[in-house]
């Protein structure tokens, strides 16, 4: 099995250096936008966004399509990311279409194998490799819609239960995977104060994860009159080719930057749990009220009173 996902691996990295050299070949325009990357796994309240357009442009997709790698100082739980459009002069769906299949290939290689291996075998057969990264469809418009919009889908809410034997396991691992800008002992004091946290909440006591996951450009093609969206969206996670006839170039709104501000509600919704931090540099909370449950009007269509909300802090994060 080893054997055969890094030859599947190979035959991607290979298809897509072919088809690097033939697509550069038919480009009349071209505008990315680079983005930092993701060092620590938290979903960042600002991210800034950088311009690149022609050459520059071009050099910078060309890289994107070949990252398979995870880049230095990427966290292993985010993937690299390009947003773009590239004007081509010619149609390239054949070749895109070669390109993804390798890319299904070997995803459905890596997902034959049961859960409980996958990711020691894969990570054995493909060290450094992004999975992520390799999976990522490459996609193009054809006509060129009229307009082509850049937004980002703000930073997603997400939750797990955990058990307080998990997270002592979690902190036993990290104690010896001392961060460089920590000494030994700094590391091993800063393992045992959240030791001490952990062991402050009751066994009664529900735990949670609880997370951002970090915001993610997408990209929308509209077209004058159209009454719907489906199909029309898709991440913004490599530069979309649009093909252009006439060289008639779509009107473009460029990814500006990110604020959280601009996506993060302040008040909870009505159902939501409340929860206390435990450990928040790790996200973890104690679930100190259930989620209330929402209100349900009588069959007689009377509103015997409003929902309440609970009460919550300014930071809080919706379900």
């Amino acid at each position: 099995m080893i054997v055969d996902i890094r030859d599947a691996f190979e035959s991607l990295k290979n298809v897509i250096d072919q088809f690097n050299a033939q697509w550069v070949k038919y480009v009349v325009c071209a505008e990315v936008f680079v983005t930092p990357l993701n060092q620590n796994g938290l979903a960042p309240k600002k991210i800034t966004v950088n311009s690149l357009s022609d050459d520059d442009a071009i050099e910078q997709a060309v890289h994107a399509f070949q990252s398979l790698y995870f880049q230095p100082n990427q966290h292993p739980a985010t993937a690299f990311r390009l947003s773009g459009w590239i004007g081509i002069s010619q149609d390239l769906s054949k070749e895109l279409a070669n390109v993804n299949q390798h890319k299904d290939t070997l995803k459905t290689l890596i997902h034959s194998i049961p859960e409980k291996e996958r990711n020691r075998i894969t990570r054995q057969a493909l060290p450094n490799v992004s999975l992520l990264q390799c999976y990522r469809h490459l996609v193009q418009w054809s006509p060129a819609p009229e307009c082509v919009y850049f937004s980002w889908a703000g930073a997603t809410p997400s939750s797990v239960h955990v058990t307080k034997e998990t997270v002592h396991a979690q902190l036993n691992r990290a104690l010896v995977n001392i961060p460089e800008q920590y000494s030994a002992e700094e590391w091993q004091v800063i393992i045992d104060l959240q030791r001490q946290q952990l062991d402050q909440v009751s066994i009664a006591t529900p735990l949670i994860y609880r997370w951002l996951k970090s915001p993610h450009p997408r990209i929308m093609a509209y077209n004058k009159g159209q009454k719907s969206n489906a199909g029309r969206i898709v991440p913004a996670n490599l530069p979309v080719f649009v093909v252009l006839e006439d060289d008639k170039k779509p009107k473009v709104y460029g990814l500006s930057d990110f604020n959280m501000e601009d996506h993060v509600r302040e008040t909870p919704r009505a159902d939501s749990a409340i929860l206390a931090p435990v450990i928040e540099s790790m996200g973890l909370y104690a679930q100190i009220s259930a989620p209330a449950k929402k209100y349900t009007p009588p069959a007689s269509g009377k509103n015997d009173g409003a929902a309440s909300r609970n009460s919550g802090t300014k930071n809080y994060i919706e379900e």
